[in-house]
């Protein structure tokens, strides 16, 4: 994984040092993340829902922290479409979507492993970028990308 983002980004001509950290950042979180799953689910006698309202409660305050001191609150209650139907029809259909795909993740690394997960991740990333490629003609492919992806 980590060779073919070195391969991907070797001809990333737009390199972005703050990019490339945050992501490092979000490789490290999602590791610690589900190898903590896995044990827990081992560990504790808690079904997957149980888990996930855990992890809910634990990590809200924090994130409502977070959001407060970067101002997102008041980007989000200054969005102009807020109150619009069609913009809240799109919002709760993400969160149930986010349910869904939180649910499967917990399921699939209480029931197999931590490595299981990070490999359905991969996979589900690969699936991600081709329709990416696909669909937004600014990102240039050529044959780093594609080694890289692979």
């Amino acid at each position: 994984m980590v060779l073919g983002a070195v391969v991907a980004g070797a001809s990333d001509l737009s390199y972005d040092f703050r990019g490339y950290a945050l992501v490092f950042a979000s490789n490290i979180s999602t590791a610690l993340y589900l190898a903590t799953i896995s044990r827990l689910g081992k560990k504790v006698s808690m079904n997957n829902f149980g888990l996930m309202w855990c992890n809910g409660v634990i990590c809200t305050p924090i994130l409502l922290i977070i959001a407060m001191v970067s101002g997102e609150i008041r980007s989000a209650a200054a969005f102009e479409d807020l109150n619009s139907l069609r913009f809240q029809i799109v919002l709760v259909g993400s969160c149930m979507l986010a349910f869904v795909l939180n649910y499967t993740i917990f399921l699939n690394t209480s029931m197999n492993s931590a490595l299981t997960q990070t490999v359905c991740g991969n996979l589900k990333d690969v699936a991600v970028i081709v329709v990416g490629f696909r669909s937004f003609g600014e990102v240039a492919v050529n044959l780093f990308n594609i080694l890289g992806i692979g």
